[in-house]
């Protein structure tokens, strides 16, 4: 099962934390429902909620937010929590350290509730795809430039 495929089967069973514990929203398509990310109006799925991870202005959204998966500086990015386990980080970050949790773009995960879940998986899993490969590719070339970088040391010393 993919990740967008577990996602999309917890519809309304999970939930997003912030690491300094603040409620961030019901992991749901149900856009009436006060508590999910999908509600536009709601504090959790408004790009004005206070704890909306879509609010460019506040701790939780932004790519300033100090526990925003929209900022690029972020060591501690939200969480996504089912049956009392953390399952994912959700980050656009390529320098968190998981310590091997998956993780998922933020994007992702609101386009998926925002969308209604399983018709979207197919596509979704394709743009979850393009995600790994672009961040399989920045860890490459971060692995060629330290590589270089250390040929090149070690070429001053000789």
């Amino acid at each position: 099962m993919s990740i967008l495929e577990f996602l999309a089967s917890i519809n309304g069973a999970a939930y997003l934390v912030a690491q300094n514990g603040q409620f961030l929203g019901l992991l749901s398509n149900d856009r009436c429902n006060r508590d999910s990310i999908s509600n536009p109006c709601g504090d959790y799925g408004s790009p004005c909620g206070a704890y909306s991870i879509s609010n460019p202005c506040c701790i939780y959204g932004g790519s300033s937010g100090i526990y925003s998966p929209y900022n690029p500086a972020c060591t501690n990015p939200p969480l996504t929590v089912h049956q009392n386990q953390v399952v994912l980080l959700v980050t656009k970050s390529n320098y968190v350290i998981s310590s091997g949790m998956p993780t998922i773009d933020p994007d992702i995960l609101l386009s998926l509730y925002a969308q209604g879940g399983y018709g979207t998986v197919k596509t979704m899993n394709q743009m979850y795809a393009r995600q790994g490969e672009r961040l399989n590719q920045a860890r490459a070339n971060t692995h060629n430039s330290l590589n270089n970088a250390a040929a090149t040391i070690a070429s001053l010393f000789k």
